[in-house]
C-alpha cells in the first residue's frame, strides 16, 4: 500500500489542489496530514472540504489549535495573528468542530505521525538539530516518525550511533532498511521554507520499504492575488515566491 503524507497546508488551495491531483495520478486514495491544515493562508474551508473528500486522517498543528483560541497572540508573531484573524471570520461552526477532534498522533504498524514533537508538555518543538532528532525519535517507539512544523522537507537516519541528515531540496527517495530508524519531516504544501518554493509532499509505500518526498510547482501568483484581495500581511504572500 502507499499512502500520501502531507503537512502545512495553511489554507493554500492552489497547491493543495496540485498535490491531491498528483496523488490521485498515482493511483494513492489514503492521505495522512501532520497538521496545520489552516493558517497563514486565504482558502481555510475549501481546504478542509477538500481534504475531506478522500481517505484523509490528521493531527492537528498548532495553527490548527490556535484558531479555536482567543489567546493567539501569545505564541504567534504579527503576521501569523493578522491571517489567523481573517481566517476566523472565513471558518464556521462544522469546521470547528472538525478541527477540534483532530488527535495528537497517528499510529501505523511500524510508525507515527505527529505535527512536530512528541511530547505534550513541548509539542510545538522545532526539529532542526541531530539532538532534538534523536529525542523525538526515541519518544516514537516506531522505526518512523514523520512530522511537519517546520515547513523544511528532511530525514534523520538512525543507525546505532550514528545519525545522518538527508535534505530534501530537490526531492528524496529513500529505502526503509530494518536495522535503521527514520524521522521524516515531509515538509509543507501552502508555505516551503526552504529556499525552494515548490510544495513539498511524501509518499510512503509500505509493500517497497520506500519513502518518497517530491516537490511540485504550483500557481503562486493566484494565491498570492487571494490574499492581498483578503488583506493578509504583505510579508506572508512575498515569502511565497521565494520558498522562505
Amino acid at each position: 500500500m502507499i499512502c500520501a503524507i502531507i503537512s502545512d497546508v495553511h489554507a493554500n488551495l492552489e497547491a493543495l489542489t496540485v498535490a491531491v491531483n498528483y496523488i490521485l495520478e498515482q493511483g494513492i486514495s489514503k492521505i495522512l496530514c501532520c497538521g496545520d491544515i489552516v493558517g497563514y493562508g486565504p482558502d481555510p474551508s475549501p481546504c478542509i472540504n477538500l481534504l475531506k473528500r478522500y481517505d484523509f486522517k490528521s493531527v492537528h498543528g498548532n495553527h490548527d489549535r490556535a484558531i479555536l483560541s482567543d489567546f493567539i497572540g501569545i505564541y504567534f508573531n504579527e503576521d501569523a495573528v493578522t491571517a489567523l484573524n481573517i481566517q476566523k471570520s472565513m471558518i464556521g461552526k462544522e469546521y470547528n468542530e472538525f478541527i477540534k477532534k483532530l488527535p495528537f498522533t497517528i499510529i501505523g504498524d511500524n510508525f507515527v505521525l505527529t505535527h512536530s514533537f512528541l511530547s505534550k508538555k513541548d509539542p510545538f518543538r522545532y526539529v532542526f538539530d541531530t539532538k532534538t532528532a534523536e529525542e523525538d525519535i526515541k519518544l516514537a517507539k516506531r522505526q518512523i516518525l514523520f512530522i511537519g512544523h517546520s515547513h523544511i522537507p528532511s530525514c534523520f537516519v538512525f543507525e546505532g550511533g550514528n545519525i545522518k541528515y538527508l535534505d530534501a531540496f530537490n526531492g528524496l527517495e529513500i529505502y526503509v532498511e530494518k536495522d535503521k530508524k527514520y524521522l521524516v519531516n515531509v515538509g509543507s504544501i501552502g508555505q516551503p521554507r526552504d529556499g525552494n518554493p515548490f510544495l513539498s509532499l511524501c509518499l510512503f509505500d509500505t509493500d517497497n520499504s520506500k519513502i518518497k518526498i517530491v516537490r511540485l510547482p504550483y500557481r503562486v501568483d493566484l494565491t498570492i492575488q487571494k490574499m492581498i484581495e483578503k488583506g493578509f500581511s504583505k510579508d506572508l504572500y512575498n515569502r511565497l515566491m521565494l520558498g522562505l
